[in-house]
């Protein structure tokens, strides 16, 4: 074995955060930049699950490990996939501080990736494709409801959190032009009958509250975390003309119901678009005098905890409200009934 070889698990492979990993047809496919790369082996779905799991943290020999690729393959294909620049090692000696203007810039470049992913989720797609019942239709405007609401929760939380005068104005700001905004989703939701007793009588899914929590943990532990987080929901302006395209069909799809419950939404995006809140992040982070590159990936990983945890929240609203029983809305309502 060469000596290169044998110092080989020591080093920790870092996949890009902008790379897209699937599988297809038995090979592993990954875009990188728009370019596409195909690597064909029999541990195909073995190598997709290490490459998902190379996040600085894990040497090559521990991911082999969890993932259960052969090390022989690993040697092969690792190598070659950092010569094309899908992968990176961890570098223990590098620059200690990050620049806020390139995390920024970092942000948004993920931002875009993130958002693709998210709306390919099928409750998303049958939305704006029209395939989905009308009760799974309303059960998201309802958990749209709740989530929104939960700005009274999660935000002050950021504000009491941020120690930085400067931080924590931009978060009080944020809260008064935010607090109200449930009042939008409460206007769509009583177009769709879903009334304030109802409401009353009703709680999130819990995946709702998985979001809000998350979100409320991230004020805890850095304003910067949540920042990355609340960057990712507001919207920039190719993000609002998709929103806006998705509501227009979403609105085409369920009646005359469904385009007055879409209408307060679409008001809501260009309230926020007026108050440009698509640059809540490069607000927060020009306050911040030196990033260090931990506390900067720290940030960057809640960001994608959110993600997947909204993803886990469009699967919760999906069969949910499928069921014959997830409508109206009352106090005997079951989450998850159990099967004998």
């Amino acid at each position: 074995m060469k000596p290169e070889q044998a110092m080989f698990p020591a080093r920790r492979p870092v996949l890009r955060a902008d790379a897209t990993v699937y599988l297809s047809d038995g090979a592993v496919e990954l875009v990188v930049d728009g370019d596409e790369y195909r690597v064909s082996t029999p541990e195909a779905t073995a190598l997709c699950d290490a490459l998902l799991r190379m996040n600085g943290m894990l040497n090559v020999e521990d991911v082999c490990t969890v993932s259960g690729l052969s090390r022989p393959t690993a040697e092969a294909a690792i190598p070659r996939l950092v010569d094309l620049g899908a992968l990176h090692y961890h570098d223990q000696n590098g620059p200690r501080l990050v620049d806020t203007g390139d995390f920024a810039r970092i942000c948004r470049s993920l931002y875009t990736l993130w958002k693709e992913r998210l709306f390919g989720h099928p409750l998303w797609v049958g939305l704006a494709a029209g395939s989905l019942p009308r009760s799974v239709f309303v059960g998201w405007a309802i958990e749209s409801y709740w989530f929104i609401l939960g700005v009274l929760d999660r935000l002050p939380m950021a504000i009491a959190g941020a120690e930085n005068r400067n931080i924590r104005n931009v978060f009080c700001r944020h809260f008064a032009e935010e607090w109200d905004h449930y009042l939008f989703f409460e206007r769509a939701l009583d177009s769709l009958g879903v009334d304030t007793v109802q409401r009353a009588a009703g709680e999130p899914l819990p995946a709702t509250r998985a979001v809000q929590n998350w979100m409320r943990r991230a004020a805890r532990q850095d304003p910067l975390r949540y920042a990355a987080c609340s960057g990712f929901l507001e919207s920039t302006g190719r993000d609002r003309d998709s929103a806006r395209t998705f509501f227009e069909h979403v609105a085409s799809h369920y009646g005359c119901e469904g385009r007055e419950a879409v209408s307060p939404m679409v008001e809501h995006v260009a309230l926020d678009e007026a108050y440009e809140h698509s640059g809540f992040v490069e607000k927060t982070i020009s306050h911040v005098r030196e990033l260090d590159r931990e506390r900067a990936r720290a940030a960057l990983r809640s960001a994608f905890g959110l993600v997947e945890t909204l993803e886990m929240w469009s699967t919760d609203i999906l069969h949910h409200y499928a069921t014959d029983d997830a409508l109206p809305l009352g106090a005997s309502r079951s989450y998850r009934r159990v099967r004998l």
